[in-house]
């Protein structure tokens, strides 16, 4: 008896260890069937972020001579595209949690994408199923080529960056594939001068007219308020001049526009005080004043490389040694931390100046860091960043008001 005893815990560790490690042999469809059952019956995103952890611990040990590679990234795309139907059927809006397991997915998804060879990619790009985007470039006689595979993974990771400002890895990996900085610091000016330049000639309709875009005339109305007369006001992004237009009658010695696209400056500089910059043809804001133009001086500058020196060197008056107003309308939404910045503001600004801006709201819960990328492309701000980095800088609050800026979606 006692050795049959000592055979039985002999063997029975053997046989427990069978029946744990059968999990392992779940095929993928197999394990997304579970999850997405997990996901329906618990009413919670978990299940995704044990879905994603599985798969990536499958990749790691995945032999890349094997063609199952390629079902682990297919797993990542169908998980993918479960959330974001579900999303768009539910008609859903804002979800912490469906949005981190999604960058998550994202973020695991770009990284098997850098992850694979060219014979992969090539491969992959064959699947009239796979999510990767210019499939429709590649045919079977092509010489194999990781590059598609390459420019689908930014992406993905990018989707995971804006999902997620906490996602650390999304980060980092994309901060490694660009060579840029965080995704989640500010856009390239290069790249905000491309997307104003390309869309400059019809921006002024689409705003004012399809959009009901309201941020300029309540920009004017704030500075108003803040005080009756201005000396120098710098309209810091002025675009093509809608801000400007309720600014103006306010200013006593200059008034000056920078932005990033010299198109939007172009048509900016057709601006008077009668016409143009959002004015309709027989509209006029005051019939006693003298048609001149609106801005006396518009540079292309980066907002973060503005000087007393670069931008008030063309201005003549000598009683001119700062802004008493700084004026940014719907900008900030291209700048991740506000506290450079404003601390730019800040030193070109007279003692007393004031600052009036327009920011894109998030919740703490949504933006951790203070801001968050949108999947707009835009960056939405807390309030709590916004009045700390305004703080930091040297001003102090004195209205906050919450907005419709624009009827974006009817």
């Amino acid at each position: 008896m006692m050795v049959a005893r000592q055979m039985i815990r002999l063997i029975l560790p053997p046989l427990f260890l069978r029946v744990i490690g059968c999990r392992a042999e779940e095929s993928n469809e197999e394990l997304y069937r579970r999850t997405v059952n997990g996901w329906r019956s618990r009413g919670s995103y978990r299940p995704w972020d044990e879905y994603t952890a599985e798969l990536l611990a499958r990749w790691q040990t995945a032999d890349p001579s094997h063609r199952n590679r390629l079902g682990i990234v297919g797993g990542f795309e169908e998980g993918i595209l479960a959330i974001e139907k579900a999303t768009v059927a539910r008609g859903e809006g804002q979800n912490v949690e469906r949005d981190r397991a999604l960058s998550k997915l994202y973020c695991a998804y770009g990284k098997t994408l850098l992850d694979l060879n060219a014979a992969e990619c090539h491969q992959l790009a064959l699947d009239p199923h796979t999510l990767l985007i210019g499939i429709e470039t590649v045919s079977r006689d092509d010489e194999p080529s990781a590059f598609l595979c390459g420019e689908n993974a930014e992406n993905a990771l990018r989707n995971a960056a804006s999902l997620d400002a906490t996602n650390a890895l999304a980060a980092e990996l994309l901060e490694s594939v660009t060579g840029r900085e965080s995704a989640h610091e500010r856009k390239p000016k290069e790249f905000v001068a491309e997307l104003f330049d390309s869309f400059a000639d019809t921006f002024d309709e689409k705003l004012v007219k399809d959009l009901g875009y309201a941020v300029p005339k309540l920009v004017g109305d704030a500075a108003k308020a803040l005080r009756p007369n201005y000396g120098a006001v710098l309209d810091a992004g002025c675009g093509t001049g809608l801000a400007g237009t309720y600014l103006k009658p306010l200013v006593s010695d200059a008034m000056i526009g920078v932005d990033a696209s010299q198109k939007m400056l172009d048509i900016a500089a057709k601006c008077t005080t009668r016409k143009g910059c959002g004015l309709k043809e027989s509209q006029v804001i005051d019939d006693g004043v003298k048609e001149v133009p609106l801005y006396d001086d518009l540079l292309v500058l980066d907002l973060e490389e503005m000087t007393l020196k670069n931008t008030l060197a063309n201005v003549k008056s000598r009683d001119v040694v700062g802004f008493d107003l700084i004026v940014a309308a719907d900008v900030l939404v291209y700048f991740g931390s506000l506290s450079n910045l404003l601390q730019t503001f800040s030193q070109i600004s007279t003692p007393g100046a004031g600052l009036i801006f327009s920011t894109e709201l998030a919740t703490t819960e949504e933006a951790p860091l203070g801001w968050r990328l949108l999947p707009s492309g835009r960056f939405a701000h807390t309030k709590q960043h916004a009045t700390e980095a305004g703080s930091g800088a040297g001003y102090e609050l004195v209205s906050y008001r919450e907005i419709v800026p624009r009827m974006e979606r009817g």
